[in-house]
């Protein structure tokens, strides 16, 4: 097995990982005007649960968004509940809504 490949397709609103090939998760996102994204969704299919697919995933989200100088509005559940175990990440949420996590 390879290691995952992770895009932004911004056609889709979705940053995409695979493994050979292979979806095997992905982030739903809507940009918010030019300084930041709403991310809504992350999904794992079944298959591939449990192999830690949904954390790195968000991470390089968070990570992507930090770098090119965003922020995320997060109403995705495993995304608001990643950045209140990653503090390190509370810096690229929207300052407005970070005491809400």
């Amino acid at each position: 097995m390879s290691q995952p490949v992770i895009t932004d397709d911004t056609t889709a609103r979705r940053y995409r990982m695979s493994v050979d090939g292979e979806e095997v998760a992905y982030v739903e996102y809507d940009p918010v005007g030019t300084a930041s994204i709403l991310i809504k969704h992350t999904e794992v299919p079944a298959a591939h649960e449990g192999k830690g697919y949904a954390s790195a995933i968000v991470r390089h989200v968070l990570e992507d968004v930090r770098a090119q100088g965003r922020t995320v509005i997060p109403i995705c559940p495993y995304t608001m509940n990643f950045v209140r175990k990653h503090r390190e990440y509370l810096d690229v949420v929207r300052e407005d809504l970070r005491g809400s996590l």
